[in-house]
C-alpha cells in the first residue's frame, strides 16, 4: 500500500476561466508545496473508473462512492510520481517525506466530495470571479474551440468545451453563451453547497478581482489560511507586474467582457439567488462582491 505522504492538501476550486491558473501559478512559487506541473485532467481521467462515460455517468461529477480505498491509492500513487516542487525537482519520498500538494483543475467544481474522501485533511481555496467577465471568457473558450474536451459528445461533436455538467443533454439546442451560463451556475453553486457542508477552517473564498487589484495582499491571506510562508520565491505582485497565465487567450483588458454585454444581459436574472448567495460568503471574508448589472446604454464594445 502506498504510504500516505499527502498532509493537508490545498485544492483550488473553481468554474473554469476564473483566473485560477493565475492563482495556481502564483502560490506553486511556495518553497512548501508541490504540485503536479499543471492540471489532473490525465492523472484523473485516466483512470478508466473514474472518466466520464464509465457505468454510464457521463459527466465530470465524483462523489465519495467514486472513491473506493482501491480508487483512492491508484490515484494517490498517480499524483505522487508526477510531483515535483518549485525548482523542477522530482519528488522522492525517502528524501522529501510528507509533503503539502497543490491542486487545480476546474472539473474539481463537482468532485468535491470525491476529493474530500481522497484527501480528508485538505483545505479548499474557492475562487470566485465576476460573472459578467467570467461567462464572457467562457463565451470567447467555446468560440475559440481551443478548449474542446469532449469532442466525441453525442449531438456536440467538435463542440463541447470546458466542464462536463450532469446535465448536458438538456444543452443540446442551447447557445454557446447559454451554455457558458450554465457552466458558471451549476460550478458556483455546488461549489458552494458542498463547502457549506464543511468545517469553516477547511475552506476560504477569495475574489479575482481582489487578486488583480491587491494582489500581494490577497495571496499573504491565502498564504497564513493554508500555512504556508510568504517566501522570496514569491513573483512580485504589484498591479502592472501580474504575469499572464498559461491559458491566456488574450491579453487582459478592463471591460472586456463588453463585446458579450448583449448575450449575458439575457442570462443575468438566472443567477440573482446564486450571486447573493457568494456575496454573503465575500463578506464574511471581506472580499470584494460581485454583481450582475449590465447597464447596455453605458456600455461600448471594445
Amino acid at each position: 500500500m502506498i504510504s500516505n505522504i499527502f498532509k493537508q492538501p490545498i485544492i483550488i476550486l473553481s468554474a473554469p476561466r476564473s483566473g485560477s491558473t493565475f492563482l495556481f501559478e502564483t502560490l506553486s512559487k511556495g518553497n512548501e508545496l508541490w504540485t503536479i506541473g499543471g492540471e489532473s485532467h490525465a492523472v484523473i481521467e485516466g483512470m478508466p473508473q473514474l472518466c466520464p462515460g464509465y457505468k454510464d455517468s457521463i459527466s465530470n461529477e465524483l462523489t465519495e462512492h467514486d472513491a473506493d480505498p482501491k480508487t483512492i491509492e491508484q490515484l494517490k500513487f498517480r499524483f505522487q510520481s508526477l510531483l515535483k516542487n518549485n525548482e523542477g525537482k522530482t519528488y522522492s519520498e525517502e528524501i522529501n517525506g510528507p509533503i503539502r500538494f497543490l491542486e487545480k483543475t476546474p472539473k474539481n467544481a463537482l468532485r468535491i466530495r470525491f476529493l474530500s474522501k481522497v484527501f480528508p485533511d485538505a483545505k479548499f481555496i474557492y475562487l470566485v470571479r465576476d460573472p459578467k467577465e467570467n461567462i464572457s471568457s467562457m463565451i470567447d473558450a467555446w468560440n475559440s474551440k481551443h478548449f474542446i474536451t469532449y469532442p466525441y459528445l453525442p449531438n456536440f461533436k467538435n463542440r463541447w468545451s470546458l466542464v462536463l455538467l450532469p446535465n448536458w443533454p438538456s444543452l443540446v439546442n442551447k447557445t454557446n453563451h447559454e451554455i457558458a451560463t450554465q457552466q458558471w451556475k451549476v460550478c458556483n453553486s455546488t461549489i458552494l453547497e458542498e463547502l457549506k457542508k464543511l468545517p469553516e477552517d477547511k475552506w476560504e473564498i477569495t475574489n479575482y478581482s481582489d487578486l488583480i487589484d491587491n494582489p500581494d495582499q490577497e495571496i499573504s491571506k491565502l498564504c497564513r489560511f493554508i500555512g504556508i510562508n510568504k517566501n522570496e520565491n514569491f513573483p512580485e505582485l504589484g498591479k502592472n507586474e501580474l504575469p499572464l497565465s498559461e491559458f491566456t487567450l488574450t491579453e487582459p483588458k478592463k471591460n472586456k467582457w463588453h463585446k458579450n454585454a448583449h448575450l449575458l444581459a439575457s442570462q443575468m436574472n438566472q443567477l440573482e439567488t446564486l450571486i447573493d448567495d457568494i456575496n454573503l460568503e465575500l463578506s464574511r471574508s471581506n472580499a470584494t462582491k460581485i454583481n450582475n448589472v449590465i447597464a447596455l446604454d453605458n456600455v461600448k464594445n471594445n
